[in-house]
């Protein structure tokens, strides 16, 4: 599993470092007022999502996985490659954006509390949690080209919704009162349901893969 886990690592390394420049390009226009310090923390869900993606993409395209399923680490460790791969990208964008948000916020770039903008990373790393755990067993099952349509759909629902949401409470509308209690334990309670749905969907892909004929 490791090697599999390296060679997504080296395949994609050129375009996880392009990703990365975009987090200091987009850090560059938060500076100079372009955008909300919130974007780059957006960044985040977006790299979540497109480099596991482009992983499944690559593995399609050169039936790598065929190879790799008659490998020792089978298809079991093709499965937990993909999902610690995910992992790790998640990892490294979420610490990238906070180091740079908190960066610019301590140079007196920023009049957010660091505290918020910590908030921000975590909360953009826990909402792509829960959209790849979503994600990955459509792409493990059909493929890059087929999960595509299913995650723009999946975004498009989520981040929609949100905005609906969003403007209805701008224009007034009234929305149900959670309790205080509940209120303050959302955040954990969110990331526990994402930690469980990327447990669950993992133990969903390795019986999806069990029976995916190449």
């Amino acid at each position: 599993m490791k090697g599999l886990l390296y060679k997504d690592i080296v395949v994609l390394k050129k375009q996880i470092s392009t990703l990365l420049i975009f987090v200091v390009v987009y850090g560059g226009f938060c500076v100079a007022g372009v955008f909300d310090f919130s974007i780059i923390g957006a960044l985040i869900a977006v790299f979540g999502l497109t480099i596991p993606m482009s992983s499944v993409a690559m593995d399609d395209t050169s039936h790598w996985d065929r190879y790799a399923a008659a490998t020792p680490a089978g298809r079991k460790g093709i499965v937990a490659g993909k999902y610690l791969f995910t992992l790790l990208v998640i990892l490294i964008s979420g610490l990238a954006g906070t180091v740079i948000m908190l960066g610019l916020s301590l140079a007196g770039l920023s009049d957010t509390p660091p505290v918020e903008l910590v908030g921000i990373s975590l909360s953009c790393a826990t909402v792509t949690l829960l959209l790849d755990a979503i994600l990955l067993p459509f792409l493990l099952k059909y493929g890059a080209e087929k999960a595509r349509v299913i995650s723009m759909i999946t975004f498009v629902i989520i981040f929609g919704g949100a905005i609906l949401l969003g403007g209805m409470m701008n224009n007034g509308v009234n929305m149900p009162q959670l309790p205080g209690w509940l209120a303050a334990a959302l955040p954990v309670v969110f990331a526990l349901v994402s930690v469980g749905g990327f447990a669950l969907s993992f133990a969903v892909s390795l019986g999806i893969y069990a029976r995916k004929e190449f």
